[in-house]
């Protein structure tokens, strides 16, 4: 998988942080931070990919989310072990035989245990439980899910605690035993809770690695309101700390990264556009840098695929152009962030600052936080435009200086060709060459872009 996000050097920690430990035979919990989007779900697959190459690992990915409908975690866990044996004894080629006798061993225990609780709950009589537990064998062995409604009600959790571990500790004889639990700040609070609790009743003292990925602070959130210190004089992150040391050695950070290479920065998404303004490919992807500072890489995959969506759409609409510029994707990715992404349908307009000193601002602004924090989104705006231009104004009234009208920027730098697809009204104002071909163009893409603005309100 390709490192779009530059995580080369966090992985070569949790290999060194993972080849360490193991030299000690003792177990490690820690989590991976960071916030949603941010790939720490890739970070983990790549880190189990290249883990997986070396013989002496036994990995087991438990997805929280995935799996929450099951009420009771420790059927899930069970069940993704199930599924990771039955795995890995069908390929006789990775282990010695003597390894493959224990996995297979330790898979037998697991399916008479997970078919143990299944008659437990069941209370069939005799020959219904024989045949009951005949066919939930027989599902298991096929890799297929055991999904049995309230099964965990009657659940003999010690017993089966105690059958999990002692297997573990059978494996962990031959084999560096990893668990990597993904996805679990997604789960409600409460299962989230029961979940940790779970994994340390299993893992606590055993020669089991844990890596869990986690957004700390949502997560903190929901430990506190399931624990009702969510009031108003206490310090949730606080309280969740001291909560999670119980679970967790070890927290490590994940920023949101940065692309590196520029053919990928943009998604895909200037495909089908052109510089056939003044706009070229190296200002597209520094505006589209300076717009997107600060939001996650999965929420910027959103934004350019919305953008993708509505701009088919506009063209199918009926409004097909020979052109399409990378100025009119600039401004595409600006609209779909204020109207999806912050819930605002107002329009931008230009604000007069002092002197010949603009920006672009919004009329309404929605305070109340979505996807994106509206004031990160506003404040890079303000790079990208609020600076000095060069004007052109159209006498309406009187040759009285305030009663001019803007009409225009000329066209010297890239954040003033973008401004004048927020004038009110547009006129040739401009140096280029070929000035009224692309001043064609551009009342065209002004059009296009009011036509865009319709079909992307209606999301």
């Amino acid at each position: 998988m390709t490192d779009y996000l530059s995580r080369g050097p966090y992985l070569e920690l949790l290999k060194n942080i993972i080849e360490n430990q193991n030299k000690t035979k003792k177990g490690l919990s820690f989590a991976i931070d960071g916030e949603w989007g941010c790939g720490k779900t890739w970070l983990l697959n790549e880190l189990e990919k290249q883990l997986s190459k070396n013989k002496e690992y036994l990995i087991f990915h438990y997805n929280a989310w995935e799996n929450d409908y099951y009420d009771e975690p420790l059927i899930a866990i069970l069940s993704v072990m199930i599924e990771k044996l039955n795995e890995v004894t069908k390929q006789k080629s990775i282990y010695e035989s003597t390894v493959d006798v224990l996995l297979n061993e330790v898979l037998n225990d697991l399916k008479l245990l997970i078919c143990g609780m299944v008659q437990e709950v069941t209370k069939f009589d005799l020959e219904k439980s024989i045949n009951h537990k005949k066919g939930i064998f027989k599902r298991i062995t096929q890799g297929t899910k055991i999904v049995t409604k309230d099964i965990d009600n009657l659940l003999p959790l010690k017993n089966t605690i105690t059958v999990v571990r002692n297997n573990i500790i059978k494996l962990s004889n031959k084999l560096n035993i990893i668990l990597v639990v993904d996805e679990l700040d997604r789960c409600l609070p409460e299962y989230s809770i029961k979940v940790l609790e779970r994994l340390h009743h299993v893992c606590n003292e055993m020669p089991v690695i844990q890596i869990l990925a986690i957004n700390k602070k949502d997560l903190s959130f929901g430990i506190a309101k399931v624990f009702g210190m969510n009031t108003q004089g206490y310090d949730n992150e606080k309280f969740a700390d001291k909560y999670l040391q119980k679970f967790i050695q070890l927290i490590i950070t994940l920023n949101n990264g940065n692309i590196t290479e520029e053919e990928n920065i943009l998604n895909g998404i200037d495909e089908g556009f052109s510089d056939a303004l003044v706009i070229e490919k190296p200002q597209l992807i520094e505006f589209y840098k300076n717009l997107m500072d600060g939001i996650n890489s999965r929420t910027q995959k959103q934004i350019c695929k919305q953008v993708s969506l509505v701009h088919k759409l506009t063209v199918l609409s009926g409004h097909e152009m020979k052109y399409y510029s990378y100025g009119l994707l600039c401004c595409e990715l600006m609209y779909c962030i204020k109207f999806i992404f912050l819930k605002e349908k107002s329009d931008f307009n230009i604000q007069h600052i002092q002197g010949n000193i603009f920006k672009i601002q919004s009329s309404n602004i929605n305070d109340k936080y979505q996807i994106i924090n509206p004031q990160l989104f506003y404040a890079n705006l303000d790079k990208i435009f609020r600076t000095e231009y060069q004007v052109v104004t159209d006498i309406q009234i009187s040759p009285r200086e305030q009663d001019k009208q803007l009409s225009g920027f000329m066209c010297d730098k890239c954040s003033a060709q973008l401004m004048n697809y927020f004038v009110d009204q547009y006129y040739v104002a401009t140096k280029w060459p070929n000035v009224y071909l692309m001043d064609e163009i551009f009342n065209s893409e002004r059009d296009f872009l009011k036509s865009f603005k319709k079909i992307l309100k209606q999301f």
